[in-house]
Formats: structure tokens, C-alpha cells, sequence
């Protein structure tokens, strides 16, 4: 009976270790595409969706770009443009009244909410588009807008 129980903690333990050696050989969260790594003391290139950003996504894209000691660099166009130059890596982010429910969620990152959008008769939370994939991206976008909804 004794022998079962020791083989079992064994066995738990075993597993435990390959799990934790899965996930750091994996480098959990990663960007297959390095965006952090480009950002970081370079330039944060934002699609701007409307011109000038309101306060909301402007305060957003200072923090992201003050927490990645990044210039910010303005590029605005109509949206499809924009939401390609994300896909395609020439952007890092899309802002500007962005609703959590955009039509283009299934092919970005959105961030956490940012704040509150009513678009027509419906109130939406606010967030922030990123190239999908690039999580430790995300969770430096999510890290630096932090506390911006009450």
C-alpha cells in the first residue's frame, strides 16, 4: 500500500517538473513577430482611427508608450487601411473610439477596457487593437493602461 502512494507522489511530481520545463522552453507569453523587442526605446507606431485621439486613447497610448521608453509615432487612414498595416506589422497598435465588440476582434489582440464608448444608442467598453499573437505585447499594453477604468 505504501509502495502505491510513494509512486504516485512520484508520478505528480514528474509531471510537475515537465510542465514547468514546457512552458519555459516555450517562453510563455511570447511575439512570434518581436514586437516588444522593436518597441522598446524605439518607436511605438500607433493607426490613429480618429484625428486628433480623444483623451482617453491619447492617455492610453502615453502610457504604453511611457512604460516601453518609446517615441510615439501618429499614422492615421480609413480603417481597413490601418487594421492591414496591424496585420501586416508596419503599426503596433490601433486606437480611436475602438469598441470591444469591433467588427475586426477575430483578427487582432484587443486590450483590457480603457474606458467606456457609445457608439449610436449602445455603450461598449473602449480598448486597443494590437497584431494578433503578440502576446507579451499584450501584456505590456494591458500592464500600462491598468487603473484607467474606475
Amino acid at each position: 500500500m505504501r509502495a502505491t502512494a510513494i509512486s504516485s507522489q512520484s508520478w505528480r511530481t514528474l509531471m510537475a517538473g515537465l510542465a514547468m520545463s514546457l512552458l519555459i522552453a516555450c517562453k510563455v507569453p511570447d511575439d512570434p513577430e518581436g514586437t516588444t523587442e522593436e518597441v522598446t526605446g524605439g518607436i511605438l507606431r500607433v493607426g490613429a482611427l480618429v484625428e486628433p485621439l480623444d483623451q482617453a486613447d491619447s492617455d492610453a497610448v502615453a502610457r504604453v508608450a511611457s512604460a516601453m521608453q518609446a517615441e510615439t509615432e501618429l499614422v492615421t487612414g480609413d480603417p481597413h487601411t490601418l487594421f492591414v498595416q496591424l496585420e501586416n506589422g508596419k503599426l503596433h497598435i490601433i486606437a480611436g473610439r475602438i469598441p470591444a465588440n469591433t467588427p475586426f476582434a477575430a483578427d487582432v489582440g484587443l486590450s483590457n477596457p480603457l474606458g467606456r464608448v457609445t457608439l449610436g444608442n449602445e455603450t461598449e467598453d473602449r480598448v486597443l487593437a494590437i497584431r494578433k499573437g503578440e502576446n507579451r505585447f499584450l501584456i505590456t499594453v494591458n500592464r500600462a493602461i491598468r487603473g484607467m477604468v474606475e
